[in-house]
């Protein structure tokens, strides 16, 4: 899956320090370790020093199908020099990847706290029932009645590890809503509009953190 070559993309993981992006390509592999040469800052384009014990996210496009992408949490464990000075980063192995199709997100069923404004309709607090990159659905007031393609603003409260909260502001249009005749439940899909990119990313990385910790409890 993955291979010597292969371009990857770095984040950093902790939520209290400022997202940044890096570039890099695998020069060696071996066993729980990953060998890339020295990241580069997607912004600035100059090559950065990373602290061992860095907490990173990582993503590369899988080699065997363009049309997927690979994503897992790492780490850095130093620093070595064969032909090239090279950075040391831990494999979780394969086991530890999660692969997403790609121009698609990775969506969790996770309740996050959330306020709804539809045109002309008064604000509702509510929780989601799952929510990605792209959209979330969130549980309905039985007295709420909205029609499709209706556009909404969504303030989404995202929690962190550190517990600073992440508050986001986010147009949206709805797609459907769900009855469940069981529960009595009704869910509305929202399709979020005009979604900045540092936005966008900070839920895929909420998204991707979250999964992890559901896997790791043998939820997912």
């Amino acid at each position: 899956m993955l291979e010597v070559g292969v371009t990857m993309l770095l984040e950093t993981f902790d939520a209290a320090s400022k997202k940044e992006e890096y570039r890099c390509k695998v020069t060696d592999l071996e066993d729980g370790k990953i060998y890339i040469d020295y990241p580069i800052n997607v912004e600035t384009n100059k090559t950065v020093f990373m602290l061992d014990g860095m907490q990173l996210a990582a993503n590369f496009i899988d080699p065997a199908s363009s049309a997927a992408v690979c994503m897992f949490r790492t780490e850095v464990l130093g620093r070595v020099k064969k032909k090239i000075p090279m950075l040391m980063l831990r494999d979780p192995g394969q086991n530890e990847y999660i692969r997403v199709q790609r121009r698609k997100f990775v969506r969790v069923q996770t309740a996050v706290d959330v306020a709804v404004q539809f045109d002309g309709k008064p604000s509702f607090a509510t929780v989601t029932d799952d929510i990605s990159a792209g959209g979330a659905a969130v549980l309905l007031p039985h007295n709420t009645m909205v029609e499709e393609g209706a556009e909404a603003c969504l303030y989404v409260v995202i929690p962190s590890s550190n517990g600073e909260n992440q508050y986001l502001e986010l147009k949206a249009s709805l797609v459907r809503v769900h009855s469940n005749d069981k529960s009595d439940r009704r869910t509305a899909s929202l399709q979020f509009q005009d979604i900045s990119h540092h936005d966008q990313q900070l839920l895929m990385r909420f998204c991707f953190e979250k999964q992890l910790q559901l896997r790791k409890k043998g939820l997912e």
